[in-house]
């Protein structure tokens, strides 16, 4: 019940004074053209920025012009690429940082989330759990194209493209 209040209200992580987070970087270099945003989401340990994302690609790929169908495919795809990122990595923790990236070209749209690579401490789960995890990529996989994820130095990028 306390998570679902929590989606409910978006209230952005502010870094202690003096520390400014480390903002993950995606690699862009092989998309080129079309329409980019790119968005830092600042998040407050928790869950409350999925809601968030996911009004942001839903309105950017809007605006873009893309069909009903890739609007609901996106969202939901990147919906489960951003709990991800917060929930096994040190973006879900106090003053953690994402960046959300969405690229809309002629007949394809990318969309990537880069987080702060693994957890430190206590509290989360690993990548490597292997517990009750495992089915948003299989979520991802029916939603898009193609997929994938990398490591750059301490970040972690997970995306997808979808095709029109």
């Amino acid at each position: 019940m306390a998570e679902a209040r929590q989606l409910r209200e978006f209230v952005p992580a502010d870094a202690p004074d003096g520390i400014t987070p480390d903002v993950p970087a995606i690699d862009v270099a092989d998309v080129t053209g079309g329409v980019t945003d790119h968005t830092v989401w600042s998040c407050a340990g928790n869950l409350t920025a999925i809601r968030s994302v996911r009004a942001r690609v839903r309105e950017f790929l809007d605006r873009m012009g893309h069909s009903d169908e890739v609007l609901d495919d996106a969202e939901l795809a990147v919906s489960e690429l951003a709990t991800n990122a917060l929930l096994h990595s040190r973006s879900g923790q106090s003053g953690g940082v994402m960046t959300l990236f969405i690229r809309s070209d002629a007949g394809r749209l990318r969309v990537a989330v880069a987080d702060q690579g693994e957890r430190e401490g206590e509290g989360g789960h690993s990548r490597d759990d292997g517990e009750d995890f495992g089915r948003g990529k299989l979520i991802v996989d029916s939603c898009a194209t193609r997929s994938g994820d990398y490591w750059n130095e301490d970040t972690h990028v997970a995306w997808f493209e979808i095709d029109e």
